[in-house]
């Protein structure tokens, strides 16, 4: 077996790859899109992360057959310089042992190394249990959920609604009452376990950021008020299909913007918000909602399984220490 650098010309024997993955994670989780399953959608998902600026990976091979193939890309975040290899980019032949991926991993991540990026993240598919635990063996840890709903098959219940509560979709005119909870969800993201921190420069941006979801006539979002106040909010929009995003089925919904004031949590509010919005989107005609969580915000990984969102694909973490720049 050789390892090699991953060339234009693997391209179709990579998305063949990648196709017979996505058709044995479609097995455990039907609610992945059908479209990855055709090579013609898979080698332009890899054909858009081969294209990419500072793109680059390594591919195995035997008997002049690719067997596995892993690609990633640098990218310069507020944290530091990163290095992320996305769903479409890994893909492993059936059979094969999965530390085959550790070892294309070690040859990226040292060119990534080089280059002084130092936080690796990889996306993995759920399905893909023995792909998981090989990463986890690298020292990578699970730091964010996505994770879709079928609509088609929820069950919806009727909606308790809290004592002195009240729902209503947004309208233009709401921008300060989403404005007034724009904060909600950073700083809770700011405290233990999940210890994520603001710079004053992201805080400055949530308020027009929350504001705009009242001005996009698309979306579907939602108020929760007590009084004239607002205590609660949820908004979805349409997700579009990307040609290298393999979560996103036809007819679906990305939900965000999910707050609750922290004096008015523990009431219910956020289960009726919820409920309330994902019977708005079903009525509508959308049959899958997709949403993410972090892995370490306890609150909300405890909480959107119970509506049956089911997770789909893993972002996987791991920091490498800088002082291998030089300290060889």
């Amino acid at each position: 077996m050789n390892y090699l650098r991953f060339t234009e010309k693997m391209i179709p024997d990579a998305g063949a790859l990648l196709a017979q993955r996505h058709g044995r994670n479609r097995i455990e989780l039907s609610e992945l899109p059908t479209r990855f399953e055709t090579m013609t959608e898979t080698v332009k998902a890899i054909e858009t992360l081969q294209t990419k600026q500072n793109a680059s990976g390594f591919a195995a091979m035997r008997d002049g057959k690719l067997i596995a193939y892993v690609i990633g890309e640098t990218i310069v975040q507020p944290w530091g310089r990163s290095g992320y290899i996305y769903l479409p980019g890994y893909g492993l032949a059936e059979g094969e042992n999965p530390e085959i991926i550790q070892d294309l991993y070690a040859l990226l991540g040292e060119e990534w190394n080089q280059k002084g990026c130092f936080h690796h993240y990889a996306y993995v598919c759920a399905a893909d249990k023995d792909i998981v635990e090989t990463w986890f063996n690298l020292g990578f840890g699970k730091a964010r959920v996505d994770a879709l709903l079928d609509l088609r098959t929820a069950k919806i219940p009727e909606i308790d609604m809290p004592a002195g509560i009240s729902i209503r979709r947004v309208v233009k005119g709401d921008n300060e009452y989403l404005s007034s909870l724009s904060d909600t969800i950073w700083r809770h993201q700011t405290k233990a376990p999940r210890w994520h921190p603001m710079t004053p420069e992201e805080i400055m941006e949530q308020p027009e950021g929350w504001a705009e979801i009242a001005d996009t006539e698309s979306d579907m979002a939602y108020l929760a008020f007590e009084g004239k106040e607002a205590v609660g909010s949820l908004a979805f929009y349409v997700k579009e299909e990307k040609v290298d995003d393999m979560t996103i089925p036809p007819d679906c919904r990305y939900m965000t913007a999910a707050a609750t004031q922290e004096s008015m949590r523990g009431r219910g509010i956020g289960t009726a918000i919820t409920w309330y919005g994902l019977q708005q989107i079903r009525d509508f005609g959308d049959e899958y909602c997709l949403t993410n969580w972090q892995s370490a915000n306890l609150l909300a990984a405890r909480f959107w399984p119970r509506f049956g969102f089911k997770p789909v694909a893993y972002r996987l973490e791991r920091t490498i220490n800088p002082n291998i720049a030089w300290a060889k």
